[in-house]
């Protein structure tokens, strides 16, 4: 009773402060909060000088490539979850052919044309070191048909292709020359600065890429671009290294210091309160990724019990109202239920997963682990110990999981890394056994990278460098159904269903609420949050009042004011 009112008080709390009821929307102007007008005062086009500044502490080379290189789409917020990039059609033959039409006047930023034979060159080297997270290495070659248009021929029938090509990303001759396709885990490649791309933004300064990436990155815009959606913001600056608090205070309390930056719940109120940001909410197809190591960890991770108690003893209602402040939505495995017709693939099965999932007692489940603590000839007088590897900007939500599984006679040592890299290289290795830390439970943001949720079901596929699950011929072949059939196919929702289904009741991974995306932006830049990984640069603007346009003038002391929070309920379904 007392967890219950103690988590109304602070939904009711939260919810007032984030003008998100009927009262607010109303009366939002009588408690201070203003509408935000930058939609009005934006000119929709590039402005000399501007200058925006953003923190990208997770996957930056996934949430900017786009602006950098070109591919045949790249991702938006539609319902589809992309737009045509390089290419202006493709058609489908047996999902084994893919022929793409090329736009025409298309140029790197060097100045060199983009044309099926820049394809044929890039796929070349492609070739020889695929990226391996897509089950690209199905490709097998590409047959130019004219000057603007290719297919693609794949060794077998590959549903997902269509959605890979966001990452088969064109380069210059000059920069395949000096580093080709990376073919690491982590992808895209963007390893030194120069104008080696295809987008709106040339990389001037650093570099990113995924296991690898330098403190700051610099993009100016392209002159040259030939898209119709030109850059607006000049320059734009990435940080990728700096501490999560000192962030929120960077953007909260200074005017010029960063403009843009994901934020912790618990960021909220200060940011609404602040003179120099706002917030800005959007409903997401992210994830938590809660691995279970059950490859080189604690023998307890392999036994079905201990997996079952882990997941059996997370309410997820208490972490997403209290630890999440009610931003997400609940879900029975790792998937989002915004994915494209996810949600009609858990419906499917609500039945038979309500069944399966028994509704034990505190007293059960500590019973079990009791149990095989005895089986295993451990002092049952001690708790189950297991090693839990994290970032420190999740500790908020795992010090609730370890009250959770203190419960049910689970101790956690918190093994706590300043950054998401150092949680990567420690998973990455474990496969091959070279993880130099040893670890039972990790968690780690899943971000939408992909547009359709095999961005989360590619960690389900055993034995990959994103999976410390271990072989399994049945979750092998529900993984692999995924990746060969269109997502348009009457076959797509019950394969979706049955990989759901097998996961959830074989507890193979951890199940925790997916999270809203939360964003601190400055109240001069018109940014909306997005829907997945992705940070789409061109659409980024700034106001006359944006501190690197404004000149001398001191900002406007009226422009102070709180904003009303923007909702951007942005789903792919």
């Amino acid at each position: 009773m007392k967890k219950i009112v103690i988590t109304i008080l602070i939904l009711f709390t939260y919810n007032l402060v984030l003008a998100d009821s009927h009262f607010l929307d109303k009366n939002f102007k009588q408690l201070g909060l203003h509408t935000d007008n930058t939609v009005n005062e934006i000119s929709g086009s590039f402005v000399k000088g501007s200058h925006v500044k953003l923190f990208i502490p997770t996957f930056p080379y996934l949430a900017i490539s786009h602006a950098i290189n070109g591919a045949m789409i790249r991702p938006a917020d539609n319902d589809k979850g992309y737009v045509y990039d390089v290419a202006v059609s493709h058609t489908s033959i047996d999902d084994k052919i893919w022929e793409f039409k090329l736009r025409k006047g298309v140029t790197f930023q060097d100045g060199t044309p983009f044309n099926a034979d820049a394809v044929l060159l890039n796929m070349e080297y492609f070739k020889k070191k695929p990226l391996p997270f897509a089950r690209l290495e199905l490709y097998d070659y590409t047959e130019k048909i004219d000057d603007y248009t290719i297919r693609f021929h794949l060794k077998e029938p590959y549903g997902m292709f269509f959605n890979a090509t966001i990452y088969i990303q064109f380069y210059s001759k000059k920069y395949l020359e000096k580093f080709g396709y990376n073919g690491k885990e982590t992808a895209p490649n963007l390893a030194e600065a120069g104008k080696y791309g295809l987008g709106p933004y040339i990389l001037t300064e650093g570099y990113i890429e995924g296991d690898r990436r330098s403190k700051i990155a610099v993009l100016k815009a392209n002159p040259n671009y030939w898209g119709e959606n030109k850059p607006k913001v000049e320059t734009i600056t990435i940080y990728t290294d700096l501490d999560m608090d000192k962030a929120v205070d960077m953007i909260s309390n200074s005017e010029s210091k960063l403009d843009i930056t994901p934020i912790l719940f618990s960021n909220s109120t200060d940011t609404i309160l602040s003179k120099y940001a706002k917030l800005t909410i959007s409903e997401t197809t992210n994830s938590y990724a809660m691995h279970f190591n059950m490859l080189n960890g604690n023998k307890a991770m392999l036994d079905d019990r201990i997996r079952y108690v882990l997941n059996h003893s997370i309410d997820q209602e208490y972490l997403l109202n209290l630890s999440m402040l009610g931003e997400g939505v609940a879900s029975p495995t790792m998937v989002s239920p915004n994915f494209y017709k996810v949600d009609k693939a858990i419906e499917s099965i609500q039945d038979e997963l309500v069944k399966d999932n028994k509704i034990d007692s505190i007293e059960n489940l500590k019973n079990m682990v009791i149990t095989y603590q005895k089986e295993n000839n451990l002092n049952i007088n001690e708790p189950l110990k297991l090693v839990f590897m994290l970032p420190k900007s999740l500790l908020y939500i795992v010090k609730d999981l370890k009250f959770l599984f203190k419960q049910v006679h689970i101790d956690l040592e918190l093994m706590i890394f300043s950054g998401d890299n150092d949680v990567y290289s420690n998973l990455l290795t474990t496969y091959q056994n070279k993880n130099k830390i040893s670890w039972d439970i990790s968690l780690f943001g899943m971000y939408d990278w992909f547009k359709h949720p095999w961005s989360t079901f590619f960690v389900y596929q055993p034995f990959n460098a994103w999976s410390t699950i271990p072989p399994n011929k049945k979750l092998s072949e529900l993984t692999d159904k995924i990746t060969k059939i269109n997502i348009e196919s009457d076959e797509y929702i019950p394969s979706v269903a049955a990989l759901i289904s097998y996961v959830y009741k074989n507890n193979l991974i951890g199940f925790l609420p997916n999270p809203n995306n939360l964003y601190a932006v400055n109240k001069e830049v018109y940014y909306r949050a997005g829907s997945a990984s992705f940070i789409y640069l061109r659409d980024i603007e700034v106001t006359p009042y944006h501190w690197s346009v404004r000149g001398k003038k001191p900002y406007p002391i009226e422009r102070e004011q709180p904003i009303k929070v923007d909702r951007n309920n942005n789903n792919d379904n």
